[in-house]
Order: structure tokens, then C-alpha cells, then sequence
């Protein structure tokens, strides 16, 4: 691929996808050739713009522009560049591997292509950050942006149905964000440029240290990094022992599976270090026929008509469902009662609540509201011209109790979320944040 040719499926990839993703899907492609001819160019926009910002053009504000230094900037340029091209190579082996989960084909090639032309729009987008106050917009922007290419693409070049697809990107976007942030740990670190978060994150021999307060967001902040911080380690450690053993069996049996299963032991050897307990295995999620047993017979005033269960397993991650179903006598109001638990998310809590947001808005047939009480997260919506609602609460940022559909009033959406003892549910979360 030419410089023509880059340009060309640059602007086709952003400006036409739906018809860009097929013709990806089907053409011939190497690991080499993606990596020479498209993700080492894009990958550096973002590095050589953030270069030119902080080192060259600098941030001013009352008068005062400040600069990173020229030989710290480029340094920082060059391991982020670095980092960013091992992260792509990384998360396309996790797409790899989670291709069997969302019913589809296991191609690593496929899963690098989605990768590299998903991450398209977040990379050019990276070239914003030389524009002053607007430059965290258009790299949000982006972002997004490549969120929804994602989506798009996954059916065509994983070859997963489509209906699959939701799920996938998902857990896709969960992992990236994870290890994203870790790499911005990294280079932080490295560069010097968050040496006062490093000497409050880290365990430091100098003869003096920062102690932030558990609960504020700072110690938020303390607690996630050392979480990422030891699993970084263990992920580390596992890696090396997976590909030990892929050696050795190599040595024995000539196999050239070895190289793919060594693939796909280190991809979930890093998810269970990133969601897993201290040691590394699998956090458990409750039994589905437990959570089931806390659904009630019946709410605000609707008898249950039905109920499912189920559990979800995939890179040492573990998600249980249950719901139920309820009606009024006369079938006009129709409740569904949802409860999950994801005891893996309880490892971004921290993470989650230094990002948290609240927002409000109100029309004349109704509201949306999202907000956090008690340490609950909380999601309101009802319309009264269809009298349809949701209600949903985060427990312990591990379990979701959440009851949408039709009723007379919102208070009956809310009484059915209300009817689970979320008390009981803190509690269990609690129990396995102490365990694990």
C-alpha cells in the first residue's frame, strides 16, 4: 500500500465504512504488511502532535506558557509510539481468542485488521491535540468514533453474527481502556512527568512519602494503580511461564500449534491478572440459580410469569444473569426485573469513580437522570405519554439490579428494583473485595 493507497482507505474507512469493512474482511493481508504499511504510519500521529504541543508549541494561560523539555518530550514520544504499537498487537490477540465466546472464526490476521483500521479515526484524531481547549473534544471524538468502527467491523472480518456483535466490542473496549492505562502509567513513570503520582502509587524508599486519604479521589487513584500495578506483574509472570511451556512442548512434539496455544494461555493469563484475584484465577461470579432465588413472585402488584438464568465464562472472566417477568391481571403493564453480577468490574471501581458523572434532563413527558447515592449508581428514565421506565442501580460495583417497561406511575418501576435486598448484595460485595 502506497502513500495513495493509505490516504485512500484512511478517508474510506472513516468517510464510507459500511462499504470499507467488507472489502477489509476479504482482502489478503500479513501481519508484517499491516504493521509496515499502515499501523507504524498512523500510530505516530498521535506521538509526533503531542511532541510538537508539549515541546514545541507548549499550553499558555494568564500570560504563562509552559514547556516539557525537548530530550524528556521526544523520549515520551518515542515509548508511547513504541507502547501504542505492542497495544494494538495485544488487544488484536484478545480479539483472537474471544472470537469462539461471540460465536466467531479465530484468525489473527482478521483480528489485527480490526484493530489497526478500527483504531483509524482515534489516531488521526490525535492530531487535534495542537489545537488549543479544543484538543481533548476532537480526541474524544475519535475515540468514539473508532468505538463504533469497531462494532461495524467485527462481523465482517471475525465473521461473528452480527447480532454478536454489541457484546463484543463491549468487553473489546473494556479491555483497551484497561491497558491503555496502563501504558499512560508507564510512560508517566518513565518520563518523570507524573513523578508525584508515581511516589504516591508506588512504594518509595525516599524519606519522604504522600499519604491521600482512602476516600478521596486521589486515594481512589493510589488504590487503582497499585491494583494495575501488581497485576502488571503477575500478567507478566504468567506470560513468560506460558511461553515457556510453549516452548518446551514445541521441542517434543514439533507442533505448530504451540506458538497460537502460548497466544492463547498469555491472552488469558493478562485478562485474568487485569479482573482476576490476588493470585491471579478467576474471580466467581454468584451461582445463576442463586441470583435467581433473589427475584420475588411478585412486584408492585404484578405476578411473576417467568423467569431465566444463566452464566457467561471467556478469558477468566465470569458474568451471572438471572430475570424475571411480570404482568398485571390485565397484561396493559409488563415489568422485566433484571440482576447481574460481574465481579470482575469491582477491579475498576476505583478507576470508575474518578470518572463518574451525573447528569439531568426533564421534558414535559418525562426525565433521564444519572447520578450516584449512598455509592450507588443510579439510572432513571420514564416517559409518561407511553408510561415506559427504567430504573437501574449499581451494587458495589459488582452487581446491576435493573427493571424497565410499562406501568402506571415510575415509583412502580422503581418498587421493583427495590424489592431485591440490595443491602445483602453490598454485602457479598464487599465480602469478595476483601477476599480477593
Amino acid at each position: 500500500m502506497n502513500h495513495e493507497g493509505l490516504i485512500s482507505r484512511v478517508k474510506s474507512i472513516l468517510f464510507d465504512p459500511r462499504r470499507t469493512w467488507p472489502l477489509i474482511g476479504e482482502e489478503p493481508a500479513t501481519v508484517a504488511g499491516l504493521y509496515s504499511r499502515y499501523i507504524m504510519i498512523l500510530a505516530a500521529l498521535p506521538a509526533i502532535f503531542t511532541f510538537i504541543k508539549t515541546s514545541l508549541i507548549g499550553s499558555g494561560m494568564f500570560g504563562v506558557t509552559v514547556r516539557t523539555g525537548i530530550v524528556a518530550g521526544l523520549f515520551g514520544a518515542v515509548l508511547t509510539y513504541a507502547l501504542s504499537l505492542v497495544l494494538v498487537y495485544v488487544v488484536a490477540l484478545i480479539v483472537n481468542a474471544l472470537a469462539p465466546s461471540f460465536r466467531g472464526q479465530k484468525n489473527q490476521v482478521q483480528a489485527l485488521k480490526t484493530i489497526a483500521y478500527a483504531y483509524t479515526a482515534a489516531w488521526v484524531a490525535g492530531i487535534g491535540v495542537i489545537i488549543p481547549w479544543l484538543g481533548g473534544i476532537i480526541g474524544l471524538v475519535g475515540g468514539i468514533y473508532s468505538i463504533y468502527l469497531l462494532y461495524l467491523g467485527l462481523s465482517h472480518t471475525m465473521k461473528n453474527p452480527p447480532e454478536k456483535s454489541l457484546g463484543y466490542t463491549v468487553v473489546i473496549v473494556v479491555i483497551t481502556l484497561v491497558l491503555s492505562l496502563l501504558i499512560g502509567v508507564v510512560v508517566a513513570g518513565v518520563t518523570g512527568i507524573g513523578a508525584m503520582g508515581a511516589g504516591a502509587l508506588g512504594n518509595s524508599s525516599n524519606s519522604s512519602s504522600v499519604v491521600f486519604d482512602k476516600d478521596s479521589k486521589l486515594g481512589q487513584l493510589a488504590v487503582f494503580g497499585e491494583q494495575m500495578k501488581a497485576a502488571g506483574e503477575r500478567m507478566e509472570a504468567a506470560e513468560s511461564r506460558s511461553r515457556g511451556k510453549a516452548g518446551s512442548d514445541s521441542k517434543d512434539s514439533g507442533s505448530s500449534g504451540s506458538s497460537r496455544d502460548a497466544d492463547m494461555a498469555s491472552a488469558e493469563a493478562a485478562m485474568a491478572a487485569l479482573f482476576g484475584g490476588k493470585d491471579g484465577e478467576p474471580l466467581e461470579a454468584l451461582e445463576p440459580e442463586q441470583l435467581k432465588s433473589l427475584l420475588p413472585a411478585s412486584v408492585a402488584g404484578m405476578q411473576r410469569t417467568g423467569t431465566s438464568a444463566n452464566r457467561e465464562s471467556g478469558m477468566g472472566m465470569q458474568i451471572s444473569n438471572a430475570s424475571a417477568d411480570y404482568a398485571s391481571d390485565d397484561g396493559k403493564q409488563r415489568i422485566k426485573l433484571s440482576l447481574s453480577d460481574a465481579p470482575m468490574m469491582a477491579k475498576l471501581g476505583a478507576f470508575r469513580g474518578l470518572v463518574s458523572s451525573e447528569s439531568s434532563s426533564e421534558t414535559q413527558d418525562g426525565f433521564e437522570k444519572t447520578y450516584t447515592r449512598n455509592g450507588r449508581q443510579i439510572e432513571e428514565k420514564w416517559n409518561s405519554r407511553s408510561g415506559r421506565g427504567t430504573y437501574g442501580v449499581m451494587v458495589g460495583s459488582r452487581f446491576t439490579v435493573k427493571a424497565e417497561g410499562t406501568a402506571e406511575s415510575f415509583q412502580q418501576i422503581q418498587s421493583a428494583v427495590e424489592s431485591i435486598d440490595l443491602t445483602k448484595l453490598e454485602a457479598v460485595a464487599k465480602a469478595g473485595a476483601e477476599q480477593h
